[in-house]
């Protein structure tokens, strides 16, 4: 059993202990790891590049571009979920049956159109298919779209719809519809920022959709793989008590902090291949890690999400418990800094946290080394990832800067907002203590749960303990990190390298091309440090079944018969091939 509070306590005082003498060793205490992340899938913003190039006339720089870091998504060397569930592949589909599924985080509505919180997000991606989706590559591929095609200087796409689908109504999922959804988005106040370069949306006919853009944007079908992809039924857009989708799964009840209940529905569009299989998902709503894992144990939950380190650890290690680990690309964790509120406006102060924090002494003590340090927003997994220069754990170069900073403007204080989960506030504490050894005062702010990314949008805030990013492709991760982003740009910063260095990924289809933008940018995130960067949670990010119950975490096949991403960044999966042995 694990006692959460006196680990906390615990973890703190080795943390000062061990921070005096500079050390980030394993002093055996038993921390664990929270991978509970806080996905935000509001879309990547475009922006009017200057003179942007095109895949006929691709821009080039006068440096070599990076070489390149790819490796495959599903990387064997990694930790996976090898030899769990390995009888998948033998086994006959049983259709039937229902489960419950422990979910971190309580949703708030299922309004498309806004900020959409984790808890809602895990649910709705049961009831919903996206336009497009990704392959085991990562690259996108039309879904629910029948075809999504460019122009020849990606100015113009178009998106034919497949015929004979319908929504959980009955409605058609056709040209209007669709056009319908996507206009709605654009005109959202909080998420509309990411399609900036859209000028007008069209449905010019019954099956087709017209989309004209004011500057190329040759990874457009990317932002259709999440949110800006999800269709609903035309006459319930911008609602959030219900989602009638197109998904395998039709939402029949939600009951806000407890759970949802959601059922099969018998016209989805890919029923002739016996999908889905579940009669029913049960969602439960179990913030806590312990609680979860003790529902598994009691035979109340046939699998749940974000298992705590040692729980992964030990689940590997039991036949009884299949463990399923994303390869491909995963969140990050992270405190988001607000660039233009004092005291992280100067950069002497987000400089010094970076040297002050050792991140491997977090890995150590609350990810049982499962995890990986981070420098930016991508994994080293990623074909997009470059080294940069992101201060490096040195105590006495993060008291050189404190001292210069207080000699000038005075002491360090300020507040780190954060949602009331055990573990990651034990973390942030821990994070705190490093930040207090040299003089630079934290205290935490809770706020509600599943508050993030509406309170982030306000921009009221000063820190904010933060999970995100690793998606497959930076693209949609646009708006989160350029100066066009609006709200949506977390930390507003204002930084040239890093819009020139998106813009140049943005516009560009050449794959060495779009690493020579990325690595701009992930030099300019590593010199102005508007994010204190902590793990990439390929290691954690998990969900664990009993044996019994299948298809989740092994790669489907997408419409075009090709094989799908199996999970992706926050142990996402699709619930279309899940079924129970009866």
């Amino acid at each position: 059993m694990i006692h959460r509070r006196s680990r906390r306590v615990a973890a703190v005082l080795i943390s000062g202990a061990l921070v005096a003498a500079a050390c980030g060793g394993d002093d055996g205490d038993e921390p664990e790891a929270e991978s509970t992340p806080t996905e935000v899938e509001a879309e990547p913003e475009a922006t009017d590049a200057d003179e942007p190039a095109t895949s006929d006339e691709p821009e080039t720089g006068g440096d070599d571009p990076p070489p390149s870091t790819a490796a495959p998504l599903e990387d064997a060397d990694q930790i996976t979920s090898e030899g769990e569930g390995s009888d998948d592949a033998s086994l006959e589909p049983v259709p039937g049956g229902e489960i419950t599924w422990g979910l971190t985080n309580d949703g708030t509505g299922f309004d498309t159109t806004g900020a959409v919180a984790p808890g809602s997000i895990r649910i709705i991606s049961a009831l919903n298919d996206s336009l497009a989706g990704l392959d085991i590559e990562g690259n996108w591929v039309p879904n629910l779209a029948q075809s999504i095609e460019p122009n020849d200087d990606y100015t113009v796409w178009t998106i034919t719809t497949r015929p004979g689908v319908v929504f959980h109504d009955g409605e058609p999922v056709d040209g209007p519809a669709v056009a319908a959804n996507l206009n709605a988005f654009k005109a959202s106040p909080t998420a509309g920022f990411s399609f900036a370069p859209v000028t007008s949306i069209t449905a010019v006919d019954d099956s087709t959709v017209e989309i004209v853009m004011s500057s190329p944007w040759a990874q457009f079908p990317q932002s259709l793989v999440s949110q800006a992809g999800w269709m609903v039924s035309p006459s319930t857009i911008g609602t959030n008590d219900t989602f009638i989708g197109t998904g395998p799964f039709m939402l029949e009840s939600w009951t806000p902090g407890d759970g949802a209940r959601i059922v099969k529905n018998p016209n989805y569009w890919r029923a002739d291949e016996g999908l889905p299989y579940l009669d029913a998902v049960n969602f439960k709503f179990l913030p806590d890690q312990t609680v979860r894992r003790q529902a598994f144990d009691a035979g109340d939950l046939q699998g749940y999400l974000s298992p705590g380190d040692e729980d992964i650890v030990d689940f590997l290690e039991d036949d009884d418990v299949d463990v399923w680990i994303g390869t491909a690309g995963a969140n990050e964790y992270l405190w988001l800094l607000n660039t233009t509120a004092p005291p992280f406006d100067d950069i002497r102060v987000r400089r010094a946290m970076a040297h002050a924090i050792d991140k491997q002494f977090i890995i150590d003590n609350f990810r049982s080394g499962l995890t990986t340090p981070a420098n930016g927003p991508w994994n080293p997994s990623s074909k997009f990832y470059s080294e940069n220069d992101y201060p490096q754990f040195d105590p006495a170069a993060a008291q050189a800067l404190v001292d210069e900073y207080e000699a000038e403007v005075g002491p360090i204080e300020f507040e780190l907002s954060i949602e009331p989960n055990p573990s990651v506030i034990e973390v942030a504490e821990v994070m705190m203590s490093f930040l207090a050894d040299v003089g630079i005062e934290g205290s935490l702010k809770e706020i509600g749960q599943g508050q993030s990314a509406i309170t982030a949008l306000q921009d009221d805030y000063q820190a904010f303990s933060w999970f995100q990013f690793g998606a497959p492709d930076p693209d949609r991760e646009y708006t989160f990190f350029h100066s066009s982003g609006g709200l949506l740009n977390w930390s507003n910063l204002v930084s040239a390298d890093i819009d020139a260095g998106f813009d140049k990924g943005r516009v560009n289809v050449d794959e060495d091309i779009r690493r020579e933008g990325y690595a701009q940018v992930l030099k300019a995130l590593g010199d102005e440090v508007p994010m204190l960067w902590v793990d990439h949670l390929n290691g954690v990010e998990a969900v664990v079944t009993i044996p019994e119950l299948h298809g989740i975490g092994v790669s489907l096949t997408l419409p075009d018969g090709s094989p799908a991403l199996a999970m992706t960044d926050g142990a996402f999966f699709a619930w279309t091939g899940a079924w129970i042995e009866q």
